[in-house]
């Protein structure tokens, strides 16, 4: 069975953040909130990002701020995908 956390974004009148699927919050300042989550790398950019609550436990993450952009990252394809296109 597969124990990976179900990942959702649900943004309120981009003022108020909640995420789920959290694995780890890599780092956070007012402009930038850098985690990885169940479906890989996630940044999101805005202005006055302060975050208000984390569960490890769960991977409920929930913010507030303006938010501008939403960002997720690929991981980087195998050596022999990158070849081999």
């Amino acid at each position: 069975m597969d124990n990976k956390k179900k990942h959702s974004l649900t943004v309120e009148s981009r003022s108020r953040t909640l995420v789920t699927g959290v694995e780890k919050v890599i780092d956070s300042s007012p402009a930038v909130i850098n985690m990885t989550t169940s479906e890989g790398a996630l940044t999101i950019r805005g202005d006055g990002l302060r975050i208000s609550a984390f569960s490890a436990e769960s991977g409920d993450l929930s913010f507030e701020g303006r938010v501008d952009r939403i960002d997720y990252h690929a991981g980087k394809k195998p050596l022999l995908g990158r070849i081999f296109r």
